[in-house]
């Protein structure tokens, strides 16, 4: 979370049970092969992160879907942060 942008992450290449495996260590569905991570932050406290997967059918993740999730990540991070100052104390 202390990184400054989305980081991609591939088990495409590897054999189906090791990218299971790699999935699965990371409490993911067992058939994702293709992360991009996007960190939350709003008025410069970090709140979350949010994940995309992808399966092995889909392409790995682009650098535009990571300047997409990021813009994503902004919007998120900003109606928590919202939401927080309106809940109840």
């Amino acid at each position: 979370m202390s990184r400054a942008g989305s980081v991609r992450a591939d088990a495409g290449d590897m054999p189906a049970e090791r990218a299971r495996e790699w999935a699965l260590r990371r409490q993911w569905p067992a058939d994702a092969v293709h992360a991009l991570c996007a960190v939350l932050r709003s008025r410069g406290r970090t709140v979350g992160v949010v994940t995309f997967l992808r399966g092995s059918g889909r392409t790995a993740f682009e650098r535009s879907d990571a300047v997409y999730a990021e813009d994503v990540a902004v919007r998120i991070a900003a109606a928590l942060d919202l939401a927080g100052a309106l809940g109840p104390e």
